[in-house]
């Protein structure tokens, strides 16, 4: 039982001293001058991961589809996965939960922007015709 007390004192001691340390150590990173700062991306967004959609209006081999939003190589990337099409997304911008890129399908470009609350997608596509809502879910993998 003595040894358990001596090596959890050592433990403890060992641990508030790195707290200690590190806490000085996070001071001085935070105390930087604010030109020195940049603006950086987060990677982690709601987003990430594959979801189904469904669009309205859209034509009948483009209505239902999915999409991967992913992080790579340092880059936020988007593939949409239509009816008998694949196509990667172009100019994409995520800022926390909401993506926006445009796509090229036939000669005609889309302009898509979506948010993700949760397992749900909302959003809509905007094209010469009009804009137009999309709806989606998360892909579940089990």
């Amino acid at each position: 039982m003595r040894t358990f007390k001596k090596n959890s004192l050592a433990v403890l001691a060992a641990f508030l001293t790195s707290m200690t340390f590190g806490s000085a150590l996070s001071a001085n990173v935070l105390n930087t001058d604010d030109k020195e700062c940049k603006e950086v991306k987060p990677v982690e967004s709601e987003l990430l991961g594959s979801w189904e959609y469904s669009a309205e209006n859209a034509p009948e081999q483009y209505k239902l589809g999915a999409l991967s939003i992913f992080h790579e190589n340092g880059e936020n990337n988007v593939f949409v996965q239509l009816d008998e099409k694949e196509v990667f997304g172009k100019k994409v911008n995520l800022v926390g939960n909401t993506i926006s890129f445009e796509i090229k399908l036939e000669g005609t470009v889309f302009n898509v922007k979506l948010t993700a609350k949760g397992e749900v997608l909302s959003g809509t596509y905007t094209y010469a015709e009009g804009t137009f809502e999309i709806k989606g879910a998360r892909v579940k993998i089990m």
